[in-house]
């Protein structure tokens, strides 16, 4: 079937598509993979308008309309050629053999040969083929987000290829979806780290396009509740840019940095990467987008060298070896200039330097593309200068980079300006461009413009696209903001995390030297109030001796404990987002804050042995002591789980550790509470372990007997279950940076 320029068929990759007629009338046609195209063709390589063809006498002329990998005429890449009668013009893996008869041109679909593939790499068919970072592959490909074996493709007796993911770190994904063991169809997408490939008749067919990404955004609208935080914004950033995200406060720039990374769901519109929609993709590409937040998420206490060392353990190949590991590390340094702070604590580093370091973690992986929030706050202009030449730098290596920012000094090293006001697009070109097109002197005085003025000065150039979400959402309830879920790599195993975390808040603990001191001088402290309160030579010590030092030990772990989640949750979350076990995070933190309570309560005990004479001095009391101890640790640790800050915790830490006072039956007996108050007291720490104290110390009960213990464990597993869970719902209902 012939066709003609009003045609809107589909041309798909295996080239079955009929031939597509047109006029040599002077009018123009559009080709991509947009249903408005006149010939929309789908497929990897092929952006949302890719070309127009002008259908002028004599010679039709095609146009790229800044694709992503351009357009080649008879093998040749060009930006703008005549189509001639034999000629082959092809985009991405679809290509057309021209012919022109008389007044018209006739394009038709045909298969890419080998020897036309000059974009392309291939690999032909084979019974087995392999993929991964190890030369030893049919394909190598060395990336950082690539395992030594990643991938295998077997073809069965049937002749069908099987896609097996060899236990790769950052997974085997089929459009767009992670696969353990695939059967493989013709035209389908198979993404292994940056790189993408096609699979065609048996071939592994590969866009040279690795660490370079065009992004498209196109009717992006975010909806929360009845407001708008983006609407109808439309743009493309091409693959390699260094692109500013300017506005007032309030304008949407994080908003909008978080819709194109898809850590929240847009109400309608979509995002491309590479032609690929960002919705279906995501998981495939969530593993190649770092993300740099204002804030610089280090520990204070650790090196430079110790903060890169742990950071690729975590996000590189579990089958990365140490000598690959430090090369990547030294590579990275060597962009960002850090040598000689290598082993200088994050403590001492400068402002700049704590902040390189901070985007160097992000690079150990190279993403292809990387969005800085606010990396300028704070900075004199001497360092914004230099950063500024760092971004640009990091941008010629073939990362799309991407910032968020107020400073507008050295805004001319950038590529592309996006600027936003309430939400909407309001201009899109280089800095230039924006002091030309609106008439001003300076990038500072386009946020003293009005709306009108925008409208009115600039509205031409951002070419925004008629609002369509509106009558949409007209229908539509409004929506709490929420995110595309994510893929977690498989990071290192869990002995090794827990390893290293045990060494990173051992580290921590014991480099804070004066807050140690602090905290082993607590017990000593305590021990010598109650002193002045029971005398030491008394020959008998009453229950609220006991009761007190029972407070006391739960106390002391709390107050260890409850700033420990809260203050790091950003430096979890990320680490979560690289393959981090939520158990090996919570086990390290027991086992360290848990091994501080012990030997709080170890100090506590030798004091009071040491002060009181008429103590019970049996190991039980002892032990007793360590268990209240660890309690308050896993209070404290709950707390913070659920708290989100530091502040809110402190404050929620007297809510729950006073009611160890009122429910421990010191007060009054259990069974003249109520009921209620009854149920409470077994949510306590203090009535087990204050009953363990009085039943050992004063009837002479063996420890070992008593059925408390088992209340005791009950409480602190469901502690342990409960931090678990509010871990995983602050993951999954809360929003983050």
């Amino acid at each position: 079937m012939r066709q003609t320029k009003k045609n809107t068929g589909v041309a798909n990759e295996t080239g079955s598509a009929s031939e597509y007629v047109f006029s040599l009338d002077g009018s123009s046609i559009t080709i991509g993979r947009d249903s408005s195209c006149n010939i929309t063709v789908l497929g990897v390589g092929i952006s949302r308008i890719h070309a127009r063809i002008h259908l002028q006498k004599p010679v039709p002329v095609i146009e790229d309309s800044g694709s992503s990998f351009g357009i080649m005429l008879n093998n040749q890449k060009v930006r703008k050629g005549g189509l001639n009668d034999g000629d082959l013009l092809s985009m991405g893996i679809a290509a057309f053999a021209v012919h022109r008869s008389g007044k018209q041109l006739v394009l038709r679909p045909v298969r890419l040969s080998p020897s036309t593939e000059q974009r392309i790499r291939e690999q032909a068919p084979r019974d087995q083929i392999q993929i991964g970072r190890d030369s030893s592959n049919d394909i190598q490909i060395n990336h950082p987000l690539v395992s030594r074996l990643h991938a295998r493709a077997v073809r069965d007796v049937t002749g069908a290829y099987i896609l097996t993911d060899l236990n790769s770190s950052n997974g085997t994904f089929v459009n767009g979806n992670p696969v353990q063991n695939i059967g493989l169809r013709n035209n389908d997408i198979i993404q292994i780290g940056p790189y993408r490939y096609f699979f065609l008749d048996g071939r592994f067919v590969q866009a040279e396009d690795c660490n370079r990404v065009k992004l498209e955004a196109t009717g992006v609208c975010v909806r929360s509740r009845k407001a708008f935080l983006l609407d109808s914004v439309s743009f493309e950033i091409n693959p390699g840019e260094f692109v500013a995200i300017l506005g007032p406060s309030g304008a949407g720039k994080t908003t909008l940095s978080q819709a194109l990374t898809g850590q929240i769901r847009l109400s309608s519109g979509a995002v491309y990467y590479n032609g690929l929609p960002l919705k279906r993709f995501f998981k495939a590409f969530s593993t190649s987008v770092g993300y740099v937040a204002q804030e610089n998420l280090l520990h204070r206490e650790l090196t430079v060298q110790e903060t890169f060392n742990e950071q690729s353990v975590l996000r590189l190949p579990q089958d990365s070896s140490e000598v690959e590991r430090l090369q990547r590390i030294n590579e990275v340094m060597d962009l960002l200039g850090l040598h000689h702070a290598a082993d200088r604590r994050i403590s001492r580093l400068s402002g700049g330097e704590a902040k390189r370091v901070h985007i160097g973690i992000e690079l150990l992986s190279s993403p292809t593309l990387l969005f800085l929030d606010e990396p300028l706050a704070g900075l004199d202009p001497g360092l914004i200068k230099r950063f500024m030449h760092l971004f640009k730098k990091i941008s010629e290596r073939g990362h799309t980079l991407i910032i968020t920012t107020h400073v507008l000094e050295q805004l001319e090293q950038c590529d592309r300006i996006i600027f936003l006001q309430s939400g909407s697009l309001r201009f899109n070109g280089s800095a230039r461009e924006i002091k030309e097109e609106l008439g001003v002197e300076s990038i500072a005085q386009v946020y003293e413009l009005t709306k009108g003025e925008l409208d009115h000065r600039g509205l031409q150039h951002t070419k925004r696209l008629p609002n369509k979400s509106r009558s949409v959402d007209q229908q539509i309830q409004a929506q709490d903001i929420k995110r595309l879920t994510l893929f977690r790599p498989k990071s290192a195993s869990f002995s090794r995390q827990l390893s290293i975390l045990f060494s990173r808040y051992s580290r921590i603990l014991i480099r804070d030297t004066r807050n140690l001191l602090l905290l082993l001088l607590q017990p000593v402290l305590i021990a010598g109030l109650l002193a002045l309160v029971f005398a030491r030579d008394m020959n008998f010590l009453p229950l609220s001796f006991y009761f007190c030092i029972t407070i006391s030990s739960i106390w002391f772990g709390g107050m260890n404990s409850v700033r420990e989640i809260a203050g790091e949750w950003l430096c979890f979350e990320r680490e979560y987002r690289v393959g981090l076990s939520t158990a090996a995070y919570i086990l390290s933190k027991l086992i360290v804050f848990g091994f501080l309570a012990i030997v709080q309560a170890m100090l506590f005990g030798a004091c009071l042995f040491l002060v009181f004479v008429n103590i019970d001095r049996s190991p039980a009391t002892m032990l007793l002591l360590m268990a209240g101890s660890f309690g308050g640790v896993l209070f404290g640790l709950c707390i913070s789980a659920f708290s989100g800050n530091v502040r809110r915790a402190i404050s929620w830490l007297p809510i729950v550790l006073i009611p160890q006072i009122f429910f421990s039956g010191i007060l009054i007996p259990f069974d003249r509470m109520t009921v209620w108050g009854r149920v409470l007291s077994y949510c306590t720490a203090s009535r087990p372990v204050f009953s363990l104290l009085k039943r050992t110390c004063f009837l002479d009960q063996s420890l070992w007997s008593l059925t408390q213990w088992q209340s005791l464990v009950c409480l602190y597993t469901g502690l342990i279950i409960l931090m678990s869970a509010a871990l995983w719902w602050r993951r999954n209902y809360t929003s983050s940076p």
